[in-house]
């Protein structure tokens, strides 16, 4: 629809990454939502327009949203925010950087994000409110469930699969088939070589599960 409108929510350091990507692939973005920035403050040439309460003047059926919030520490903010303005009827848009190289029959959801030097492989399945980072390499037939995160650097090989809100600490390795259940973390450097059970936390190398 032409005259839909985009707004990004939050624009700490992930969010101006996000909001970066999209002007760099000739996207407009119409505001930024942070009650944390001064309304009118310009960043890379976008006005911040006020807090939440604002959303709520929004129309759903003429607006888009952007989720600008990371992941430091935990995803739950990215989460809950998706999820509540997803029941209140809008859409999120995502991005992928200009600079990510996407193979051939993947499938990424709407409001999926991927970021500059980012390396999809062919077939590989993204879905709602996925970050994949900075440079991170997604082999073949790899799924990604809702959620997810994938950190600067992560390598995932072939025909993995990462459950929902899981996170991948930058610059871990996931060998090839390996499933990673709802909710785990994989701490940064780490090598998982096992499937890893859901909201299990591991770390080194070969990884190992967090006492």
């Amino acid at each position: 629809m032409s005259d839909t409108k985009t707004y990004l929510i939050a624009c700490g350091g992930h969010g101006r990454v996000v909001l970066d990507a999209l002007l760099s692939s000739q996207q407009t973005i119409h505001g930024v939502v942070d009650a944390n920035i001064a309304i009118g403050t310009e960043i890379f040439g976008v006005k911040v327009v006020g807090g939440d309460d604002v959303i709520k003047s929004f129309d759903p059926q003429l607006t888009k949203l952007v989720n600008g919030f990371g992941s430091t520490g935990s995803s739950r903010k990215r989460i809950e925010t998706f999820e509540h303005w997803s029941k209140s009827g809008f859409k999120f848009r995502g991005v992928i950087h200009k600079a990510a190289s996407i193979g051939a029959e993947c499938k990424i959801a709407d409001s999926a994000q991927i970021m500059a030097g980012a390396v999809l492989q062919n077939r590989v399945s993204v879905g709602e409110n996925v970050v994949i980072n900075t440079r991170a390499s997604i082999d073949h037939d790899v799924v990604i469930a809702d959620h997810a995160v994938i950190s600067p650097g992560a390598i995932i090989s072939g025909s993995v699969k990462i459950g929902h809100g899981a996170f991948v600490g930058a610059g871990a390795v996931i060998i090839q088939g390996i499933e990673i259940g709802d909710n785990c973390v994989i701490g940064a450097g780490a090598v998982v070589r096992h499937n890893v059970k859901p909201a299990t936390t591991v770390v080194g190398n070969p990884a190992a599960q967090l006492e």
